[in-house]
């Protein structure tokens, strides 16, 4: 279209405005009833009747509201009570997890699942958030171990516990709790509490050596026990290394 392009048309579009609209005193032609504006006698139709809209007054209005409603709720209006919430994606997603515990509460993947979930609500770098996260991880756990007994025995969700715990607990509860979660066995759950012990630092050198020839009573003679028994000596020479004993033997005898 030319006539939009052509130097006139543009330079009517650039040119500054010309006149001015002031707002006279009457905002409207025609009062205001009741919120509404009443047309003329125009508005009424040919039969004579004034317009449906505009000859309803305020308790007309009313009356015909209430009708309605109760017309609604006669006839089964249960639109409120089975009109769906709108969830959040973080609800929507917490409702699918707390089904499926429902149907399998010993599902110790749907039990981290709903744990990373809910945690996502605290960011890591907030203040107090260690605090805070152990003890939403500690508050999800227990519940876990509640729903079912045989979720303590899940090697994964106690060593879940027992970090959160450390974070919370007084020490002589966090031993406790150790030594009810090394009944359940396995190696993974001897290293982590050796790491504990060995952050606590209670006694020393010798203190880790005494935890560390306490696993290897403990482990057998299977392949994997043996390469378990390698990891603690390795993890004990680091152990003296740091502290200085890098020209040492050390001889544990079981």
């Amino acid at each position: 279209m030319t006539s939009l392009t052509d130097s006139s048309s543009r330079a009517l579009l650039a040119a500054p405005p010309t006149r001015r609209f002031v707002q006279s005193g009457d905002v409207y032609k025609h009062d205001e009833v009741d919120g509404f504006l009443r047309l003329p006698s125009s508005g009424q139709n040919r039969t004579g009747q004034r317009h449906p809209f505009t000859s309803l007054s305020k308790g007309d209005t009313d009356s015909d509201t209430e009708a309605s409603d109760a017309s609604g709720i006669n006839s089964g209006g249960e639109s409120s009570e089975t009109e769906e919430l709108t969830l959040t994606s973080y609800q929507a997603t917490l409702k699918e997890i707390e089904a499926r515990l429902r149907e399998d509460p010993t599902s110790a993947a749907d039990w981290l699942h709903l744990l990373s979930h809910t945690l996502s609500t605290i960011p890591v770098t907030s203040k107090n958030a260690t605090v805070a996260r152990s003890e939403i991880t500690l508050s999800v756990l227990s519940r876990c171990f509640a729903a079912d007994t045989r979720n303590r025995s899940s090697k994964v969700l106690q060593l879940m516990h027992m970090k959160a715990g450390e974070e919370i607990w007084h020490e002589s509860k966090v031993k406790a709790e150790w030594e009810d979660a090394l009944k359940i066995g396995g190696t993974e759950l001897w290293f982590e509490w050796l790491e504990w012990r060995i952050r606590k630092g209670d006694r020393g050198v010798d203190g880790v050596v005494d935890d560390a020839v306490r696993i290897l009573k403990v482990l057998g003679d299977e392949e994997e026990d043996e390469l378990a028994k390698v990891r603690v000596f390795w993890r004990v020479a680091v152990v003296l290394k740091n502290a200085g004993w890098s020209h040492c033997n050390v001889h544990v005898y079981i």
